[in-house]
């Protein structure tokens, strides 16, 4: 037996799962992983440890960037 790990599209995965299924191939769905990465983690410590900056506004957000 061989693993095939695919990642599809939410709005095709009812159709990939009943094509493989009609070719005889077990489907099991595994859910991603809501690990956050390296850049997430940098700035959840950045804000823990007091640090960021605040806006008044959405507006005055975008216009920092």
């Amino acid at each position: 037996m061989q693993i095939l790990e695919i990642n599809v599209p939410d709005n095709k995965t009812r159709l990939v799962k009943q094509f493989l299924k009609e070719l005889g191939v077990t489907v099991k769905v595994k859910k991603q992983s809501s690990i956050p990465n390296a850049d997430t983690i940098a700035a959840m410590a950045e804000l823990k440890a007091g640090e960021g900056r605040k806006f008044k506004s959405v507006d005055e957000l975008f216009g920092s960037i």
